[in-house]
């Protein structure tokens, strides 16, 4: 943006002394040479300011659509449903996920409380996506920030609302109080497996 705006104000500097030359220059063919040499170096550097503009308009539309594929979708639901209680053999791997904003440190069987999850009911089977870093007792995969293909699959296990905060509100010696409650609606997920992605 500073080289571009730094190529404008040069493009109105000799526009501003190609007007003045021109304004001297009704009789002598030196002062004409030199107006034919100011609209060259005027023609050039509007050139260059268009070509610049166009880089930086493409340079930031590939960055917005990386960085829009880069991003997985936080979970997705699956077409079958698992029948309560649920039995997992515990295995020794774990992985953290990303969540509605927070981060989970999960294996299998684990139980987790995230903020509520819209679309989804009791049995849900769906998968998270959005995998930090892997790890077992041979290898750890770290993600940047994600690992592609990495995935965790969770079940819904219940849909409840958290305990009640008071909210109290007093400006004092106004003789104004108020005191509302507010629970927070929150989902359980039982961790079912965790998928590695594929080595090739």
């Amino acid at each position: 943006m500073a080289a571009r705006r730094g190529l404008i104000d040069a493009v109105k500097r000799l526009g501003s002394s190609l007007r003045c030359v021109e304004a001297c220059s009704t009789q002598s063919l030196c002062a004409a040479s030199s107006v034919e040499l100011l609209r060259r170096d005027s023609a050039t550097l509007a050139s260059r300011v268009g070509e610049i503009s166009n880089r930086n308009m493409t340079t930031s539309t590939l960055s917005d659509s990386k960085e829009v594929s880069s991003v997985p979708n936080p979970f997705s639901l699956l077409d079958k449903r698992v029948p309560g209680p649920f039995t997992v053999e515990p295995v020794q791997v774990f992985a953290v996920i990303e969540i509605s904003g927070t981060q989970y440190k999960v294996t299998p069987d684990d139980l987790i409380v995230t903020e509520k999850l819209s679309g989804v009911d009791i049995n849900d089977t769906i998968t998270l996506n959005r995998v930090l870093l892997l790890g077992s007792s041979s290898e750890t995969v770290i993600g940047r920030p994600f690992i592609p293909e990495a995935t965790v699959t969770a079940a819904v296990e219940e849909q409840f609302l958290d305990g009640k905060v008071i909210v109290f509100k007093k400006r004092r010696r106004k003789n104004s109080r108020r005191t509302n409650g507010h629970r927070q609606p929150l989902t359980s997920l039982r961790i079912l497996s965790i998928e590695w992605p594929s080595h090739e």
